[in-house]
């Protein structure tokens, strides 16, 4: 039955079952090529999919005999089995029969031999026939193979652990000329999980040379995609934290002791970042809905805004003081009717400390918009006094005493002398 492309699928899947192995039928799903080439081609692409671990939904495969793609531009008469993790194999009408597409047919030796690269004969031509007696469902020789990828994962992670510090450090030194020891001990936790990243690599590309049935492939590479994801979310949390240690090692030869506050604050930006993307990138892998997620979240995400927009003014007060650097930590500053040393500039608020030892917190929304005076970038200090004199004081001598102090800030390196009154 090739009717609708629930009927061609399961047509296809059915005849390569063990309890009902007919290729000359489940063949039928392929156009155009002769019985014997039909046959191949339908016996490797249940192998490429089993390979691949992915398993049909045959609930969610349309009945429907003039089923039309919807998201195609052309509106064409097509039913892709994986739309995302594999848009290549797909569906067409042909006459009044559902088919195998000619483009999927083309690509199936070619996905074929990168999914097997040593192909799936030598099980045949070298592995003894002792090997093939079953146990427990399984072959004994796939148990062996299971049990040599698991050492050559353990091989190549010992193997390729200090090729790959070796490289991140060259690569570290070329882009900074001094590092510290915290630098070399962050990048020394980096290469351990790259390397097993490359290690799980290696290994998801073995898996299906062991030809295991198609639910535990799906289990055993669902369960590598959680390793990778966990690890590359684990290496990009150390990642910036060698990003932000080679800052702070800048930062600490600067005069200016505003950038060691950003640290803190660009640091968790980052993680935050960096655990939103893995999390969506688990919940993708585990088969959720994330359009419909994200939809939720933006939604959330607005009301949350809208309950938070004193938060979100601080936050973005924040990023303005460290954008334009009025004052740094140990200024003294003037804001509004609070005068105080700056001690630190957080995500929410400044704290200043008066002369009293006091302490004031200024939100930064506010604080942006303040009128802020710098006391700590004077470049000179204006000083204004009056002296007393007796009624009975000689003109001469004021004059006289108004030229000596006006011939001592000429003369003294400390002052101003273009800019001066003194009457």
């Amino acid at each position: 039955d090739l009717s609708s492309p629930y009927a061609t699928i399961k047509t296809h899947l059915y005849f390569l079952q063990p309890n009902s192995y007919h290729p000359d039928k489940a063949a039928k799903t392929i156009y155009g090529y002769k019985d014997e080439q039909a046959q191949q081609k339908a016996i490797r692409l249940k192998k490429i999919l089993d390979g691949k671990g992915l398993r049909i939904d045959m609930t969610q495969l349309s009945k429907n005999e003039d089923y039309v793609d919807s998201t195609s531009v052309d509106k064409k008469h097509i039913f892709v089995l994986f739309p995302k993790k594999f848009p290549e194999i797909y569906l067409e009408k042909i006459g009044n029969n559902w088919y195998y597409s000619a483009e999927t047919i083309d690509q199936i030796n070619q996905i074929y031999e990168s999914v097997y690269p040593w192909g799936t004969s030598f099980i045949n031509d070298y592995i003894p026939e002792p090997l093939h007696k079953s146990f427990l469902n399984f072959e004994i020789w796939q148990y062996l193979g299971f049990l040599i990828l698991i050492l050559i994962g353990v091989l190549i992670y010992h193997l390729f652990k200090r090729l790959v510090y070796f490289i991140l450090t060259k690569v570290e030194r070329v882009l900074v000329k001094n590092t510290s020891e915290a630098v070399n001990q962050a990048i020394n936790r980096l290469s351990r999980p790259l390397t097993l990243i490359f290690a799980f690599w290696i290994v998801e590309k073995l898996l299906p040379i062991l030809q295991m049935p198609l639910n535990i492939n799906r289990f055993l590479l669902l369960g590598i995609e959680i390793a990778k994801i966990v690890f590359w979310i684990y290496v990009f949390l150390k990642l910036v934290a060698v990003v932000m240690q080679v800052y702070a090692d800048i930062a600490s030869k600067t005069e200016s002791k505003l950038d060691d506050q950003i640290i803190p604050i660009l640091k968790n930006l980052l993680r935050g970042l960096v655990m939103m993307v893995g999390v969506y990138n688990l919940l993708k892998i585990l088969g959720v809905d994330t359009t419909t997620l994200i939809a939720g979240i933006s939604i959330g995400g607005l009301a949350l805004a809208l309950a938070s927009q004193d938060t979100v003014k601080n936050l973005i007060g924040t990023f303005m003081i460290f954008l334009d650097h009025p004052f740094q930590i140990g200024d003294w500053i003037e804001a509004g009717v609070v005068a105080g040393t700056v001690e630190e500039v957080g995500f929410r608020s400044t704290r200043v400390r008066a002369a009293d030892t006091s302490l004031f917190q200024i939100p930064n929304s506010a604080l942006a918009e303040m009128i802020v005076n710098n006391k700590g970038l004077l470049l000179f200090r204006r000083y204004n006094t009056q002296l007393g004199l007796r009624y009975d004081t000689p003109p001469e001598l004021i004059e006289a005493f108004v030229d000596g102090v006006r011939e001592i800030i000429k003369v003294h390196p400390d002052t101003r002398s273009d800019a001066y009154n003194v009457e």
